[in-house]
């Protein structure tokens, strides 16, 4: 019965997220307000994180998974680890293609400090609610329900990607078609998934989750759409240092194999300290 009504919940959680989007998007559209900061994609960003409390309040699933702690004791590197690695990324990708031709840099760092620090606040705010939906709750149930590490995180990154489809729009610029776009971003958001996901194994706490997509955010989404760099149209599939760049995903990949790594070499010591990947009880 426990196992039903888990399975239950998450297919609960899945159908909130994968819907609240278009019905937030159907409101801007219906008021005329289709752009950034609207009140449906207030819905879309919020729903979630608001279906979790009630699943967790009201539907049996209770809140010990929750990874609310910091859980800093033991875990300093990867908090470190979470604050730099999107920014290291994107200088190892913006040197590569900028060499190449493929980039080209078109501001002074001055002002770009100035512009990542004033979305960073509002970056972190943003992921309090989209990583306590997703690594606070839809990860840490289907590890509970003891299903394969990996399907896990693809099954996360499958409805995480699916979550953001329906104001993709507003975060790109590209004449890409959508046909090649979409396979593409979905597989970098899956290799997120995987990172993400074995460092909240690793933790057992969400907020590195969230301290890394901050950093993603407002690094990242900075240079981009601050028009900070250029990336030429032919090689965008390649040289963008988001999600859906080829380098990006390599590179986030090869992280998220060395926690991999680093976790199976940790895995005795937390089974003898009674916590395991099948039973996330103690998360919290």
């Amino acid at each position: 019965m426990k196992f039903n009504k888990t399975l239950r919940n998450v297919i609960i959680f899945s159908l909130v997220a994968l819907s609240c989007g278009w019905i937030g998007r159907l409101i801007d559209l219906q008021v005329g307000t289709d752009e950034n900061g609207s009140v449906g994609q207030l819905i879309w960003l919020v729903s979630p994180f608001l279906s979790i409390v009630i699943i967790r309040s009201w539907m049996g699933d209770g809140w010990k998974d929750f990874g609310i702690h910091f859980r800093m004791k033991g875990n300093i590197l990867l908090y470190v680890f979470s604050v730099f690695f999107f920014p290291l990324m994107a200088f190892v990708i913006v040197g590569i293609s900028s060499g190449l031709g493929w980039t080209y840099i078109s501001q002074s760092s001055s002002p770009y400090l100035a512009a990542f620090g004033m979305v960073l606040a509002p970056s972190f705010i943003k992921n309090i609610f989209e990583e306590f939906a997703w690594r606070g709750y839809m990860a840490p149930k289907l590890f509970k329900l003891g299903y394969n590490r990996l399907l896990v995180h693809i099954a996360v990154g499958v409805i995480w990607s699916a979550w953001h489809f329906p104001y993709l729009f507003l975060f790109i610029d590209t004449t890409e078609s959508m046909s090649t776009y979409i396979p593409r971003m979905m597989l970098g958001v899956i290799v997120l998934a995987v990172l993400y996901g074995e460092i909240l194994l690793m933790t057992r706490s969400v907020w590195p989750a969230v301290v890394m997509h901050t950093m993603g955010n407002a690094f990242i989404d900075t240079l981009i759409l601050k028009k900070f760099i250029h990336v030429n149209e032919e090689t965008r599939y390649m040289a963008m240092p988001s999600p859906e760049g080829v380098m990006a995903i390599a590179l986030t990949g090869l992280a998220g194999l060395w926690i991999y790594k680093k976790r199976k070499i940790m895995i005795p010591r937390q089974s003898h300290s009674g916590f395991s990947t099948k039973g996330l009880n103690h998360i919290s």
